[in-house]
């Protein structure tokens, strides 16, 4: 018989196949118990490990450990424009929005930017009772980081109650908003992403499967029952060979270990220097160097907790 291993490819999803896109569509938002941006987009540095104690209430409590972590650097946003909802049977219904009319030309790669708007912040203001949420369009910044020139475009909720909403945003439109005011050491995000691909790839290296005995068949790299006859079809969860990575996965409940303004000390494999923010957030995260990563507020309401002693091997 082979040599069994941990199963790499999980039954839970279907239909495996590979993202649309980098950027990732946010389902839900987190709006309670926060106010300004309930999101952000950082890009994937690398990864380090650093010499740390052991949180509270682990087996490892107050032991000194070696933990891995994950370098994100994430250059400020800049707030393009405000957009009104209204609730309505078949879901959110836009109802207005006001652009920025002197945004930097470098957004243009992305969308072609507005030179007026016909609704201003008093229109926002006058009839808000007819709203029911706010929302930004904020820009992405890599070329800050020199590794890319063209800008993502996300839409981005915002925390409160409406009067909230629309008051953080008309104090940032046309500004930037720096990753220090959307998180701080010990809170807890979610991160979306797409995964590192893989191509297409056969259902051991896929679904983790056995090798067939050497004497059993012709082919050992290949499944056996493919289930019943009597079905006359082949249900999702046979591991069957297709595509592997490349996949648009939500990560819940990373904590981040530091925020830090300045940028990392040290040259980064496969992504250089970092010249922007950064977050040191504990464990991996999906997707390889220089991948776009959508942070989100923790929609399990975790507290933050203490960050201990950190030091850099």
């Amino acid at each position: 018989m082979g040599k069994k291993s941990p199963r790499r490819g999980s039954r839970a999803f279907w239909r495996k196949q590979r993202a649309v896109s980098q950027k990732s569509r946010v389902r839900f938002w987190n709006t309670d118990g926060t106010d300004g941006l309930c999101g952000f987009a950082a890009y994937k540095a690398g990864m380090t490990t650093i010499l740390t104690v052991g949180e509270k209430g682990t087996p490892y409590e107050g032991t000194q450990m070696v933990m891995p972590v994950t370098l994100v650097e994430a250059p400020s946003l800049y707030v393009y424009s405000i957009i009104a909802y209204k609730k309505t049977v078949e879901g959110l219904k836009r109802a207005g929005e006001v652009c920025v009319t002197n945004a930097p030309k470098q957004f243009n790669k992305s969308i072609n930017l507005a030179k007026k708007t016909s609704v201003k912040i008093e229109d926002f203001k006058s009839r808000i009772g007819e709203f029911d949420l706010f929302r930004v369009i904020a820009f992405t910044q890599p070329f800050k980081a020199n590794f890319k020139k063209t800008s993502e475009v996300l839409e981005i909720a915002l925390g409160g109650d409406k009067q909230k909403q629309l008051d953080w945003a008309q104090a940032h439109l046309g500004k930037e908003v720096p990753v220090t005011q959307f998180v701080k050491p010990g809170d807890y995000l979610d991160i979306i992403a797409v995964t590192k691909g893989h191509g297409w790839q056969g259902l051991v290296k896929r679904m983790g499967v056995a090798l067939q005995p050497r004497k059993a068949t012709k082919r050992r790299r290949h499944g056996g029952s493919l289930g019943g006859e009597t079905q006359a079809k082949i249900m999702y969860t046979v591991p069957r060979a297709g595509q592997y990575g490349y996949f648009r996965r939500t990560e819940l409940n990373k904590k981040v270990l530091t925020v830090s303004e300045k940028p990392f000390e040290k040259p980064i494999k496969n992504f250089g220097v970092m010249k922007n923010p950064y977050l040191m957030i504990k464990g991996s995260i999906a997707g390889p160097e220089k991948r776009l990563l959508q942070l989100r507020k923790n929609i399990r309401n975790t507290k933050p907790t203490e960050v201990g002693q950190i030091e850099l091997l």
